[in-house]
């Protein structure tokens, strides 16, 4: 061969070479970019599993009261919210289903049972018509509420007591206080193993002259700590034997989410699982749905001795979503706020995440951050669903600012079908190697 013959063969399997390369990358960039956008079914097409009809689901559309605001205020709203972050939230999300509701059938027997941890005589209570059971205890001046539906409950003590006491007693440390209050719910039995997995928040609490509350400014001059119980639940869960997981985790990751190991039974097996979760959040979202109220250790009482005041409203969630469901947009979301669909259940312009609400006049709501969280109202619901939760200042008619939070509905209840069997998800065989 010479060396013309030689440069020619040379420079061909160059091109080659380069053509080829140029190919194989080409073929990785699509097979890795189409496996990183794939989801397990359920999250590419809602399955509406969570009931065969239709109708049967859409019975139960998600209503959120909403706060009032003066007459003479404007619904305008100016969008400060990072579009990218907006666009980036999920678009089928699970939705779960509560369980134990209705009437219990012992619900007296089981009152009864509660009163009694709760340091009252089970035999002395009244009846409240047939929907409640009232204890009152002079010695301690506690009184108890219990619900007969559902045994949801409330425990109060007379805010003078909680005063004289605290006049020469000190209150336990805001480190002390979650600790006290887990016990508390421990020893009756009634805390979910999920409120344990959140940091509870805390309010330093002072007692109004009418014994309303409002926020104290210092542990010095509060007279209670209030202890809310947070819980998150799955929005999007990725077993971990699943073909592509570890791709489809990614996705996600890429998007600002963030998951936690977790299990859960698939084919009667325990697998792990990759869950993207979120808070639930409540009818006011600065409070939970379960608080205790912890003040200076009374000697004279035996049973809870730091515990004033309990306000406990909740219900039991199953553990494994019963579906998947389509969202609205995060942008339709926003223009049904505009439209004054939304539900204004924050409006706070002193920095008071206690005091009750009072009707301000507004200029303007300026929209910095909107958020995908799952809504438990203070009534009984079939099903935990998702809501967008709006978040940013409003401009009141005085020149004041204030917070605010506006919840909607997040599920496209227009495209709500009866139950879709979707093919499952290939899992990974054992002992292969996969990506």
């Amino acid at each position: 061969m010479t060396l013309t013959e030689a440069a020619f063969w040379t420079k061909r399997f160059g091109v080659i070479a380069l053509v080829a390369g140029f190919i194989f990358i080409l073929v990785l960039m699509l097979l890795f970019t189409s496996r990183e956008t794939t989801l397990p079914p359920e999250y590419l097409t809602a399955n509406f599993a969570c009931t065969e009809k239709k109708d049967d689901f859409l019975k139960h559309k998600l209503e959120i009261p909403g706060l009032q605001i003066n007459p003479d205020s404007e619904m305008i709203f100016e969008l400060q919210t990072d579009t990218g972050k907006v666009d980036s939230l999920p678009n089928i999300v699970n939705v779960y289903r509560y369980t134990n509701l209705g009437q219990i059938i012992n619900s007296q027997g089981e009152a009864k049972i509660l009163s009694k941890k709760l340091g009252f005589d089970p035999e002395r209570f009244v009846r409240q018509g047939t929907t409640a059971y009232v204890w009152a205890d002079n010695s301690t001046q506690r009184s108890l509420i219990v619900r007969a539906r559902d045994l949801n409950f409330t425990m109060k003590t007379d805010f003078e007591k909680i005063r004289r006491l605290r006049r020469d007693i000190d209150l336990p440390t805001e480190r002390e206080a979650p600790s006290i209050a887990t016990n508390a719910l421990r020893s009756l039995g009634i805390l979910d193993q999920a409120y344990t997995e959140v940091q509870p928040t805390i309010h330093l609490i002072d007692i109004n002259p009418d014994g309303s509350f409002s926020q104290a400014e210092s542990l010095i001059t509060a007279e209670l700590i209030r202890v809310d119980f947070l819980r998150k639940v799955p929005m999007i869960s990725i077993a971990t034997n699943l073909e592509g997981a570890q791709l489809m985790v990614d996705s996600l990751t890429r998007k600002n989410l963030s998951y936690e190991l977790g299990s859960s039974i698939v084919n009667d097996q325990r697998v792990e699982v990759y869950n993207f979760s979120t808070l639930l959040t409540y009818q006011y979202p600065v409070k939970t749905n379960i608080s205790v109220y912890i003040g200076p250790k009374d000697d004279s009482t035996k049973i809870l001795p730091n515990i004033y005041q309990i306000e406990y409203n909740t219900w039991s969630i199953e553990s494994e979503s019963c579906g998947t469901y389509e969202l609205i947009s995060p942008s339709l979301a926003l223009q049904k706020i505009q439209e004054g669909e939304g539900s204004i259940v924050y409006l706070n312009s002193s920095g008071d995440e206690v005091r009750d609400y009072t009707p301000v006049s507004v200029n303007k709501f300026r929209v910095d951050n909107i958020y995908i969280t799952y809504f438990e109202g203070t009534a009984e619901q079939q099903y935990l669903q998702p809501v967008y939760m709006v978040e940013g200042q409003a401009e009141l008619k005085g020149g004041e600012r204030a917070d605010f939070f506006i919840y909607y509905p997040a599920i496209n209840y227009g495209i709500v079908q009866d139950k879709i069997e979707l093919p499952p998800a290939p899992v990974k065989e054992k002992g292969l190697l996969s990506f």
